[in-house]
C-alpha cells in the first residue's frame, strides 16, 4: 500500500512539474478544459463525451511522454545528434497523430451541433 501511495506521489510530482514548466502541456490543459466546456454547452451525449474525454486524455498522455523523451534526450547530449533528433521528431509525431484524431472526432461531434445551434438562432 505504501509503495502505491509513493508511486502516486511521484506521478503527481511529474504531472505538476510539467504543468508548471512545459508550454505544450499548459496548452493541452487549456484546450482540454475549453473542449469540455464546449461539449457541455452543446449538450453532447454521454457516449460522445466519453469519446472526447478519451481523445483529450490520450493527447495528454502522449504529450507527457513526449516531454519525458525530450528531457531525457537533452540529458543524454546537449550536442546535436541526428539519432536524438529523430527520436524527438518521432515523439512529436505521435503527439501530432493523437491531436489530429481528436480534431477529426471533435469536428464530427461538434459541427452538426454548432449548425443546429446557429440555425435555431436564425429562426
Amino acid at each position: 500500500m505504501f509503495r502505491f501511495i509513493a508511486s502516486m506521489k511521484f506521478a503527481l510530482n511529474g504531472i505538476f512539474y510539467a504543468l508548471r514548466t512545459e508550454r505544450n502541456v499548459q496548452i493541452w490543459l487549456g484546450v482540454t478544459i475549453l473542449t469540455f466546456l464546449v461539449a457541455a454547452w452543446l449538450k453532447v451525449s454521454r457516449d460522445e463525451f466519453l469519446i472526447i474525454m478519451t481523445w483529450m486524455f490520450l493527447i495528454g498522455a502522449v504529450e507527457y511522454a513526449n516531454t519525458a523523451i525530450e528531457k531525457l534526450s537533452d540529458r543524454v547530449s546537449t550536442d546535436y545528434d541526428e539519432q536524438i533528433k529523430r527520436v524527438k521528431d518521432v515523439a512529436a509525431g505521435a503527439t501530432f497523430i493523437a491531436s489530429s484524431g481528436a480534431v477529426i472526432s471533435c469536428m464530427v461531434i461538434f459541427v452538426p451541433r454548432f449548425i443546429e445551434r446557429f440555425c435555431e438562432v436564425g429562426n
